[in-house]
């Protein structure tokens, strides 16, 4: 399993990806892979925390990250990092890929100068799995 940056060539495979992994979850159809599309593009989008797992050549997982921000209980604001869409192929999901792409990234995102991400997560009632 190789955890890495997503590159250029891997943004048809990582759509195509993360439609399967969303295809009829909630609804009928879905839309994760256009959120994927156009968030590369948005000011808010972290490429640095950008990343895919790759099994035998092959984009099994994939992790986006933007700046996000909380309002505490005082009303101050609160700069932080948000995921998603984070997504795994559904043939490899439940053996712990997104979460160790969850670790990985986690491990990474310290560097933006956020020290949020952990009580997000905390919170978000994910399930990581080892």
């Amino acid at each position: 399993m190789i955890i890495r940056l997503e590159r250029k060539d891997d943004y048809t495979q990582v759509e195509e990806l993360t439609r399967e992994a969303f295809w009829n979850l909630y609804f009928p159809g879905c839309n994760e892979h256009y959120l994927c599309h156009i968030l590369r593009g948005h000011k808010d989008f972290i490429s640095e925390l950008d990343y895919v797992v790759e099994l035998d050549g092959k984009i099994v997982a994939s992790i986006m990250y933007t700046h996000s921000y909380l309002i505490n209980n005082d009303e101050e604001t609160v700069q932080t990092v948000s995921f998603g869409p984070l997504c795994v192929h559904p043939d490899y999901q439940r053996k712990g890929i997104g979460s160790a792409l969850i670790e990985k990234t986690k491990s990474l995102y310290a560097f933006t100068g956020y020290s949020r991400m952990n009580q997000i997560q905390e919170r978000s009632g994910i399930i990581l799995r080892k």
